[in-house]
């Protein structure tokens, strides 16, 4: 087994907020006042103010909801590159600046 490990950088919140805020109204349903506050653009407002530690632990949660997914198209791309195996455990955490 080989452990690998990744940091990212140069996140695009905006990016991230608005590909995630729809799947979370969707998720919430129509009637869910939460749902109405998340479409009328206060989380988007509230994000963009938070400090980065927020926000890289808002992207380390979205990571961790779609890490099945992730780990697939890591095993995909690596047995394309001839490097055949599967991804056990991706889970991200968010760490301090440097």
């Amino acid at each position: 087994m080989v452990k690998l490990e990744i940091e990212l950088s140069d996140i695009d919140y905006d990016q991230l907020l608005n590909t995630f805020l729809p799947k979370m109204q969707e998720k919430l349903g129509p009637n869910s006042s939460l749902s109405s506050l998340l479409g009328g653009g206060l989380a988007g407002s509230l994000m963009s103010m938070a400090g980065s530690s927020t926000k890289d632990k808002l992207a380390a949660q979205v990571i961790n909801m779609n890490s099945e997914m992730l780990g697939r198209k890591m095993e995909e791309m690596a047995a394309k590159n001839g490097i055949p195996g599967k991804v056990r455990n991706l889970k991200a955490t968010a760490v301090p600046d440097r």
